[in-house]
């Protein structure tokens, strides 16, 4: 089996995110079985025009526009015993037309468009859509029941959904500090990931449990105007990066991860935290209300003051508050990579 990915970014990239370590684990699979598999992506400086990890070769050219290009002419190039993944992230790479392609959607941006970009957004948008409907007879992949949905609005109607996995093992006991209530958020600090709104919440918890503390895990474009505001808040501690085991080791002892996020293909963060028996409260958006079971392993609420009044209420209802961690738990014991990737094959084979 050959396979061509075809990415904007790679798994070495700085901005890479859930869409690439995805993608990275379901092409193992292919490896895995002694297959071919080259991955197209833009070339970000400091990187090799080529290499090989774990059986993967990458192939970087152009940025994250122009990879668009480079990533078509480079799948003009294979011959029809190569499979073509292109991935659509806010646009495709354009094989629409090649008859071994299919399609891999993470999520729509839709809200996105307006977040970055203001009123050129509503543009954008319609672009996106009219881009996404010249792959409607493609064969889909997809990351939750919230794309899955957009896409059949958007004519496609044939959409596998092969859910995320996680790359750690869900904890077997859950003991939390029941005195201090500690909270985390994690993920790019970004517009569209709404990293401030989180920040709110916990203002308006602390006002009413004073021992509270929060910690901010990564970093992104807000990361400085957001450290400059709120440097001086107590316990609000501002991580940036930090290791796999430092991340989960914070999410173990948090009692509350909050997903403040405009949109997501599905929230990967939510699964992370629930394999510590940590539930997350998130906002009722795509994505979310598939990764979060409402009022089983977290909850999802309109804005930051739900978010607030909500953890508010589940630390002072404590056995509540556990059975909702310990379903959390449960919930996260249903997806791997393993899966994920066993699923990935059975998909190749249909094609």
């Amino acid at each position: 089996m050959n396979l061509l990915i075809l990415n904007r970014r790679c798994i070495k990239h700085s901005q890479k995110g859930g869409a690439e370590v995805y993608t990275y684990e379901i092409a193992q699979s292919v490896v895995k079985k002694g297959g071919t598999v080259e991955w197209f992506s833009s070339k970000e400086k400091g990187l090799k025009d080529e290499e090989i990890i774990n059986g993967i070769r990458f192939v970087r050219k152009g940025n994250e526009l122009t990879v668009h290009f480079y990533g078509f002419l480079y799948a003009l190039k294979k011959g029809k015993n190569w499979l073509i993944l292109d991935e659509f992230n806010g646009i495709g790479f354009f094989t629409f037309s090649k008859k071994n392609s299919f399609l891999l959607v993470h999520q729509l941006y839709e809200e996105f468009w307006n977040a970055e970009f203001g009123e050129l957004g509503n543009i954008l948008k319609v672009l996106e859509k009219f881009l996404l409907k010249l792959y409607k007879n493609k064969k889909a992949i997809t990351v939750s029941e919230s794309t899955k949905k957009d896409l059949l609005n958007l004519g496609f109607k044939d959409i596998t959904i092969i859910y995320n996995g996680l790359n750690v093992k869900p904890i077997e006991n859950i003991n939390k500090d029941k005195n201090i209530l500690r909270l985390v958020y994690l993920g790019r600090l970004k517009k569209t990931k709404n990293p401030e709104d989180a920040i709110k919440a916990f203002l308006e918890i602390k006002k009413l449990i004073k021992d509270t503390e929060m910690v901010i895990i990564g970093k992104g474009p807000l990361y400085e105007y957001l450290f400059r505001k709120y440097e001086g808040v107590p316990d609000l501690i501002f991580k940036g990066f930090v290791s796999e085991e430092e991340k989960y080791n914070i999410l173990k002892n948090s009692h509350f991860i909050l997903v403040p996020s405009i949109r997501e293909g599905w929230g990967q963060v939510v699964l992370q935290a629930n394999a510590m028996g940590t539930p997350a409260i998130g906002y009722k958006v795509a994505g979310l209300i598939d990764s979060i079971k409402d009022g089983e392993t977290g909850y999802l609420v309109g804005d930051y003051r739900e978010m607030a009044n909500k953890v508010i209420e589940l630390w002072e209802d404590k056995e509540k508050y556990e059975k909702v961690s310990k379903n959390a738990l449960e919930w996260s014991k249903n997806f791997s990579w393993g899966r994920a990737r066993k699923e990935f094959l059975n998909f190749l084979k249909n094609l």
